[in-house]
């Protein structure tokens, strides 16, 4: 079955008339009968009943017939893309990023993008996880990088993830944990629940919160000096002499997840489909590397 076999099925299936399907192609009518009687050799099925008055397709001939459909529409689907990969693409996404995603791991992934669509201008916003999951909501960007799904409905990839632990520039004992300085950064309200839930099953006192910082480079110079410890996620190498305990709430650890939420719409725009591409083999990747 070739291309100019679909299209026969095709017009004959709209038509129901041999005739007005073979003007349709540019045909003769006994070269288009000659065709489908081919069709049915080489597949070993019968495309028309027998005996009816006029062109009726039997069960096989009309399944055969809506495969012929969907086929040529994929086809045209394809070529158009590949079409579109061929030309300088123009058009820009729209792109909200949780702070610490934009910048220890965007940064390479962007350049590589602009490398293979340099006609994509990428509009960039970073903040809280929280403010970019609503300008997604309001329709302000394309998409979101974010470290809850926050039961997001339509399209969403798991990215990244990794661990939350305890750090500290030496060891102590853990029973002292709520009388010692915690360097608190900024988790979301996700994450912060389940440390609450881990802090709370530990210890019945309130963490001695001294210094609260947003930005993570900060905090772990906090600690490196030996001015509190505090809970991070293993985003980046951590020093080598640093202690380190995971926090675990029911057993399991408590994970640093970053998700790319989107409209389905997205998936239907080449230049969109591609960053997501872009990302999710990143994601892909950096698995391997891990395991």
């Amino acid at each position: 079955m070739n291309e100019k076999d679909w299209l026969i099925l095709r017009a004959v299936y709209q038509h129901k008339n041999i005739t007005r399907a073979a003007e349709q192609l540019y045909t003769s009518q006994p070269a288009l009968s000659y065709r489908l009687r081919q069709i049915e050799r080489k597949l070993a099925i019968r495309l028309f009943e027998e005996g009816q008055k006029g062109l009726v397709f039997s069960a096989q001939g009309d399944y055969l017939a809506q495969h012929a459909v969907s086929v040529l529409n994929d086809l045209q689907q394809l070529k158009l893309n590949l079409h579109s990969l061929d030309q300088a693409q123009q058009g820009e996404i729209s792109l909200g990023v949780s702070s610490n995603f934009a910048a220890y791991r965007l940064p390479p992934l962007l350049n590589q993008f602009r490398q293979t669509h340099p006609g994509i201008r990428v509009n960039l916003m970073s903040g809280f996880s929280e403010d970019i999951i609503q300008k997604l909501l309001r329709g302000e960007i394309d998409m979101a990088l974010v470290k809850d799904d926050f039961n997001w409905k339509e399209s969403k990839h798991l990215i990244e993830e990794d661990d939350y632990v305890l750090v500290n520039s030496q060891d102590f004992d853990f029973a002292l944990l709520p009388h010692m300085p915690q360097i608190r950064i900024h988790h979301g309200a996700h994450v912060t629940q389940l440390i609450e839930r881990w802090w709370n099953a530990n210890f019945s006192h309130a963490p001695n919160v001294t210094m609260e910082v947003d930005k993570l480079e900060v905090c772990m110079a906090m600690v490196e000096h030996g001015l509190g410890y505090a809970i991070v996620a293993t985003y980046l190498p951590l020093p080598a002499h640093f202690y380190r305990r995971p926090v675990t709430v029911d057993g399991s650890t408590v994970k640093n997840r970053t998700w790319l939420l989107h409209r389905h719409k997205l998936n239907a725009i080449p230049h969109m489909q591609a960053f997501i591409h872009l990302l999710q083999t990143a994601q892909q990747e950096l698995a391997s590397a891990n395991r």
